[in-house]
């Protein structure tokens, strides 16, 4: 038995919360909760499950749950919104053995089971579920592929096509079921055969058989491979240069809609909730192109999960997240992607930024340890002592260069890029320089910022240097926040060489710190 990997639940959520624009729209486009009546009941939680669409009904069948195989049939009728068990009439054969990691697809009136693992060895029976009679069936044919499970099946006009799995060793078989004769056939195959592989997916685009991914017992695999159903003839599928191509994977799940074919989850080693959509091109010689999709909703990571197409949505059910298996149903609205738009991110901050000592427009000069820097008033405004430097309320805005003497060069240049953006990334070593500035220019927002900085730095030697400085700029709460830290260790930190230099500036803080004692 392949056990399924124990690996970390992962849940994803695109957000636009880095920009100030929120497109509400978008938050109709994606993953959604598919709609189902109230007081219906989604079928248990499991993996290793088959599902197939028949009659505008998605039938579930099988699967693991944690403690046992199990072979209970599930429908939900799209029409009616509503998930039923299917119960076979009291004439019926069977129902097949319970068992995980089988096919299943629909054609006609019927829907079949393939193969998969009873918990003790690999099956290789053959049933199907007539609705008409409501009876199991277990179809017996000569020909038939060895028992296997970790297959792929597809239906093409009459006959249904199953590719590769595990029979003891890796397949790269194909093997044909004609449904009007009931007979098995392996398919002879010319060009390049893709190599042997389980965990894959195929899906049918025109007369094309299309598989991707898989696990060939050493690797996941990312290839893709067309087989020409008319002619017989496998050959890989080139992708375009510049593709945004999804990360090997197995135990995912594939479906076609318009002319793409669709990939989402599966496992890399870690569970995986991305969906790529490959554009197919008109002509199979001619490579194909991915795409991720990201959406606004949410959806839980998984593999070993169920998917198909009806009407303008991908539905989803079940699957193992690495931590639990999963009973809910999703939907991933293809028609509402479309109709959206990707808002590029702004470069408002950094077109911004790039203003900072820049010629381009500007009106005002500072001299900054002799050197010059330009600036824009307007961008100045926010600040109150820069306002009243250029409203004319000081002398200096009668200067056509104003000189600033009580920073450095870099630290005034950190305070032109806050005014700017209202952003900055505050490195430790000069976090103290840069809250005593903010504190000279009179930018509580900043002065705050660096303050955060520093307590998340303080230690033994440096919790006296920031408790006088906050005393000295008034910055109340760091100031408390720094006392406290050095009460909590005041018999260490009273042997720094910081604490003497603070007692030898100001030895009343000492006198304070001794009486809180």
């Amino acid at each position: 038995m392949q056990p399924e990997t124990r690996i970390d639940n992962t849940l994803n959520s695109y957000s636009d919360e880095d920009n100030d624009y929120i497109d509400n729209d978008n938050n109709h486009r994606g993953w959604s909760v598919a709609d189902v009546v109230d007081g219906t009941q989604n079928p248990a939680a499991r993996s290793l499950h088959a599902a197939a669409i028949l009659n505008d009904i998605f039938y579930v069948f099988g699967g693991y749950d944690g403690i046992l195989r199990v072979n209970t049939f599930h429908a939900f009728s799209f029409a009616e919104k509503r998930w039923s068990p299917v119960l076979p009439s009291a004439n019926s054969d069977g129902p097949p053995s319970p068992r995980d990691r089988h096919v299943a697809v629909g054609f006609g009136n019927s829907f079949y089971v393939h193969g998969g693992f009873d918990g003790i060895s690999r099956v290789g029976d053959f049933w199907l579920f007539d609705f008409s009679s409501m009876t199991w069936r277990e179809v017996i044919a000569q020909g038939a592929p060895s028992p296997r499970h970790s297959h792929s099946a597809v239906v093409h006009h009459h006959s249904l096509y199953l590719y590769g799995g595990y029979d003891g060793s890796y397949k790269s078989d194909l093997h044909e079921f004609d449904f009007i004769s009931s007979q098995w056939n392996l398919v002879q195959t010319t060009g390049r055969r893709p190599r042997a592989r389980y965990r894959a997916t195929t899906v049918v685009h025109k007369n094309l058989l299309i598989l991707y991914g898989g696990h060939d017992g050493t690797r996941h695999l990312s290839d893709t491979h067309i087989f020409d159903i008319v002619n017989r003839v496998w050959s890989p599928l080139s992708i375009a240069s510049g593709s945004n191509t999804p990360i090997p994977r197995d135990s995912h799940i594939a479906v076609t809609h318009s002319n793409s074919m669709y990939i989402f989850g599966g496992s890399t080693g870690s569970a995986m909730d991305d969906l790529y959509e490959l554009q197919l091109p008109e002509n199979p010689s001619l490579p194909g192109k991915w795409r991720e999709l990201k959406s606004s909703g949410s959806i839980i990571a998984r593999f070993c999960h169920v998917g198909a197409c009806h009407g303008e949505a991908l539905f989803v059910f079940g699957g193992y997240s690495g931590l639990t298996r999963l009973n809910d149903f999703v939907r991933f609205d293809f028609a509402a992607y479309d109709l959206s738009f990707e808002i590029p991110s702004s470069s408002l901050i950094s077109e911004f930024r790039g203003l900072v000592d820049n010629e381009t427009l500007s009106d005002v000069r500072f001299v900054v340890e002799g050197t010059q820097v330009y600036a824009h008033k307007l961008m100045l405004m926010r600040c109150s002592y820069f306002r009243a430097l250029i409203l004319g309320e000081m002398k200096e805005s009668k200067e056509e260069t104003i000189r600033i003497e009580q920073v450095s060069h870099p630290i005034f240049l950190d305070i032109l890029e806050y005014l700017y953006t209202d952003q900055l990334r505050i490195p430790l070593e000069s976090a103290m320089e840069l809250f005593e500035a903010a504190d000279l220019f009179c930018i509580p927002r900043l002065k705050t910022m660096c303050e955060k900085r520093m307590l998340q730095s303080i230690n033994i030697e440096n919790a006296a240097v920031i408790f006088h400085a906050a005393d000295l700029h008034s910055a109340l709460s760091l100031r408390q926040k720094a006392k406290k830290y050095i009460m909590s260790r005041f018999e260490i930190i009273s042997k720094t060489s910081s604490f003497e230099d603070m007692g030898r500036n100001n030895i009343d803080l000492v006198f304070e710190l001794l009486q809180s004692r």
